[in-house]
């Protein structure tokens, strides 16, 4: 059983290219170099919304504890670091999700 932590963002059109450079640059960067997660699913959603451009970002986890580690000890700096550069500018909601 897996754990998928999944991230939708709704991003303005006018930063998507700077975004989503951003997102893999300090972002899937950190993740992979201190090996938070057993696997990352980085995609752009086909349909868009008003509002902008739609990414999924979903990062698998084996166990409970190791998402938990990284909800914990990593997702608060990663997302205040797309605050800093990004306030008001997109929008996100995060799930947990369990592969059946």
């Amino acid at each position: 059983m897996r754990i998928i932590y999944n991230t939708s963002f709704i991003v303005q059109e006018e930063i998507e290219r700077e975004w989503t450079e951003f997102i893999k640059r300090h972002y899937l960067a950190v993740i992979e170099e201190h090996r938070l997660c057993q696997d990352t699913i980085f995609t752009k959603v086909s349909i868009d919304q008003p509002d902008g451009k739609t990414y999924s970002l979903q990062l698998i986890f084996n166990t409970e504890e190791q998402q938990n580690h990284f909800l914990e000890n990593w997702l608060p700096q990663l997302e205040e670091k797309i605050i800093q550069n990004y306030a008001n500018r997109y929008v996100c909601f995060s799930s947990v999700l369990t592969e059946i």
